[in-house]
């Protein structure tokens, strides 16, 4: 799907965040991120369906923990957000993973499906661009094995009652959707069954650490002017290939 960013891309980024983290903690915040990661990546496949025109969506993260570990990692992930605005014509993504790294992308969907993408905190400010296609994963295949089970419960989140999904993928983890049917997705993608049939508000999971993270949408935005949502890479920062970001990471 030429306009979804890569989900590569985002577990590259973090694998670059933690490579000279100590070994004790390496794990828990390399499982996490790349859990977030996943939840992101399905996220954006749903909204991006669903975007006919621009939609600006804004979540805050609370992070609950049963472990020494996970409390270490729960205080550095205090204050995480993430922000979305996506149209069929471009995607931006600021996700803010607290103090320990900010990562803005910005997708440009086109002939040339250009990405942008800036990372900045604990290893410096890097930048990439290219085109995400050529960063070559399984993403779409494992995203075809997910399974979505519908419940029947409601819930309201910001005025909208959103209805409750179970995603359990292929290695058993499970993460609980709660989506609206009230903004729609447009015609044409019925070849994704396995998508939420709605914008989800808020969504949850809990990877191994004893961690269980939750993001619930605190604001929604419809028909916003997309030329506000940029990637700005700072002057005399260096923008590397995407293919290097691959290589850095160990992909």
């Amino acid at each position: 799907m030429r306009n979804v960013i890569s989900q590569r891309s985002y577990e590259i980024a973090v694998s670059i965040c933690y490579k000279n983290c100590t070994l004790d903690l390496y794990y828990l915040k390399y499982n996490i991120m790349k859990h977030i990661i996943s939840l992101l990546f399905i996220l954006a496949l749903t909204v991006t369906g669903m975007a006919q025109e621009g939609i600006y969506l804004k979540y805050e993260a609370d992070v609950e923990t049963t472990s020494e570990d996970g409390e270490m990692m729960a205080m550095m992930m205090s204050g995480s957000t993430m922000e979305l605005a996506i149209s069929p014509e471009k995607n931006w993504v600021r996700t803010v993973m607290g103090t320990m790294m900010t990562l803005t992308l910005e997708l440009n969907i086109g002939e040339t499906n250009e990405m942008t993408m800036l990372m900045e905190g604990m290893m410096g400010t890097m930048a990439f661009q290219g085109n995400p296609d050529d960063l070559k994963d399984d993403a779409e295949e494992a995203a075809k094995n997910n399974n979505i089970e519908y419940v029947d419960a409601t819930k309201e989140i910001l005025g909208y009652t959103c209805k409750k999904a179970i995603m359990t993928d292929m290695e058993g983890n499970t993460a609980i959707f709660w989506y609206t049917e009230k903004i729609k997705r447009p015609e044409g993608i019925s070849q994704m069954p396995d998508d939420l049939p709605g914008l989800s508000l808020q969504f949850e999971s809990s990877p191994q650490g004893g961690v269980t993270l939750t993001y619930t949408a605190i604001e929604v935005k419809k028909k916003v002017d997309m030329s506000e949502y940029n990637v700005n890479v700072p002057v005399g920062t260096e923008i590397q290939d995407l293919e290097d970001m691959s290589k850095m990471g160990g992909g």
